[in-house]
């Protein structure tokens, strides 16, 4: 009798399928397509990410899959790692960063920005373009300072 029951329980557990991993075959935002094991192809798969946050998930990133039911075909995909850029943080340090190399990277001596035509490194402010308050551009005041004059004195040298 306990053979049985034994053999029926553990008919039924090979049926449920437990979490795996599994590499994206083809990247996406909300839905991915997953290699998983013996070469098997998952279509359409969930991507499910945190509340204001969406990253799009690269070919070849590695996916934690959790088959809801314990069915392969109503999986759904928790976390990922592996795209062909990856940022190591220290201890207490995060990082949001993406495929491109663009990172905002907040560390224990304030928050480091890198990415396009804006990066903060070690205190100092770089912009590929134009800063801009209220009023007017830094440039813009440039080119006031450096035409001044007072009274019959030369404009400024040097020029700004």
């Amino acid at each position: 009798m306990m053979n049985a029951v034994a053999a029926q329980v553990n008919k039924g557990l090979g049926q449920v399928r437990n979490v795996f991993l599994a590499l994206v075959a083809r990247g996406g935002a909300k839905a991915l397509q997953l290699k998983g094991f013996a070469e098997e192809t998952l279509q359409e798969t969930e991507l499910y990410q945190h509340v204001g946050f969406s990253s799009y998930i690269p070919e070849g990133a590695r996916v934690v899959v959790i088959p809801l039911h314990g069915k392969t075909a109503r999986s759904i995909v928790i976390a990922t790692t592996g795209g062909d850029i990856v940022i190591d943080v220290a201890e207490g340090e995060t990082c949001v960063y993406d495929q491109f190399g663009h990172s905002v990277w907040l560390k224990e001596d304030g928050t480091h920005i890198k990415g396009g035509d804006l990066f903060v490194d070690d205190g100092n402010l770089h912009v590929n373009g134009d800063v801009f308050d209220n009023k007017s551009s830094m440039q813009d005041m440039r080119d006031i300072y450096n035409q001044h004059k007072n009274g019959n004195t030369p404009t400024p040298l040097p020029q700004m």
